[in-house]
């Protein structure tokens, strides 16, 4: 069976969707893989992310990245044990071994593969992104902003008009991404974005319980941020002690509502998308809807829009219907520019005086952590 596969990095945690075609149809895009956004590379360049990668921290904690994605570009490689990689070449190699697990299970490899990345990118960073998944054995993947690719799972079950202007704001755990689009004829064009630190509502939740309950601040951490998601679908929970959604949300409004800021200064919107797994919260769709005066959308699975939005772009041109938006977005008046030329107004940063370690595993060194095989499996 043939299918494209989506893949978005985030700060915290990674996720990938495919689309599968049957015949003349392609199916609805599928999530597949939803793990911690953590690598481990092994002293012989083998990587592993996910629940492995955060079981081999407890032996090895120095061979742990983490936000690499939002790093591609920096100056300052990262140190792992004792070599240095660039960002993008870790970045890439998660998105290899994401790949190849999706492969193991779908039976083959992928026909194209999308990967979102942060509306404040310029062509700087993609061609550095794109250098380091061909060096990966992924030549020829799409590139495409997180915004735009929520903006594709939203055409689902939404029309969007041409001269549309939607905005889109992405709460995640680590950052929060805005940005303006506008619909073309066949294309949604960025129009602005900002970036900002998502809130700490963890930490705040967390001190809240030891103030309340005692116990130990680090243990507490992990439990509120098991609690913050239980109280997105529920009134209350036991923690141990009763905490509620009234409570809980008196705590974090005034952060919520900086985080959702950057949406105000855009004019004329049609619609408002909120996506990324804080977007959860009943809280934030009552501010976003205080806030502007336009339709507040929240996606069914915010926590997985852009991954499946990617999957969605990443079906061919030819085959995609017309509503669909082009892989790369274009932006119209300027036609003797491609798109990343009029994106990118900054030049190449100097790279630093440093010996960077190539990391460049072929296909075959992406370590797939099997499921062993047993007699249930069979019943």
């Amino acid at each position: 069976m043939r299918y494209v596969l989506g893949i978005d990095i985030g700060g915290s945690r990674i996720k990938a969707a495919v689309c599968r075609r049957a015949g003349e149809r392609w199916g609805e895009p599928e999530v597949v893989y939803s793990l911690e956004s953590v690598l481990h590379v092994d002293a012989d360049a083998t990587v592993v992310a996910g629940p492995e990668a955060r079981r081999r921290a407890q032996v090895a904690p120095d061979r742990v990245a983490r936000g690499f994605a939002r790093r591609v570009g920096d100056d300052v490689p990262m140190l792992l044990g004792d070599e240095l990689y660039r960002p993008e070449s870790l970045a890439a190699v998660v998105a290899g071994w994401v790949a190849d697990q999706v492969a193991e299970n779908e039976g083959g490899d992928a026909a194209r593969i999308a990967l979102t990345h942060p509306p404040s990118w310029t062509g700087y960073r993609r061609s550095l992104l794109h250098d380091a998944l061909h060096d990966a054995g992924i030549p020829g993947a799409l590139l495409l902003p997180n915004a735009i690719a929520a903006a594709e799972s939203l055409l689902v079950r939404e029309r969007v008009e041409t001269g549309d202007r939607l905005a889109v704001c992405r709460l995640g755990g680590e950052h929060v991404d805005t940005a303006l689009l506008r619909r073309a004829a066949a294309t949604f064009e960025l129009l602005g974005h900002d970036e900002q630190l998502a809130p700490a509502l963890d930490d705040v939740l967390a001190e809240h319980l030891v103030a309340r309950f005692g116990g130990d601040p680090a243990q507490l951490r992990d439990l509120s941020t098991e609690t913050k998601e239980l109280l997105s679908t529920s009134r209350d929970v036991d923690v141990p002690g009763r905490v509620t959604r009234t409570e809980f949300e008196r705590l974090v409004e005034p952060m919520l509502a900086m985080a959702l800021a950057p949406l105000r200064r855009f004019e004329d919107l049609s619609a408002a998308l909120l996506v990324g797994g804080v977007a959860r919260i009943p809280l934030v769709s009552r501010l976003a809807e205080d806030a502007l005066d336009c339709r507040v959308l929240l996606d069914p699975d915010p926590a997985t829009a852009a991954c499946r939005g990617a999957a969605l772009a990443a079906r061919p041109p030819a085959e995609a219907p017309p509503s669909s938006t082009a892989l790369v977005p274009r932006v119209t008046g300027y036609p003797e520019l491609d798109p990343d030329e009029v994106y990118d107004a900054e030049p190449t940063p100097p790279r630093p005086p440093v010996v960077l370690t190539p990391l460049e595993p072929p296909r075959r060194r992406f370590e797939l952590t099997r499921r062993p095989r047993n007699e249930d499996d069979d019943e």
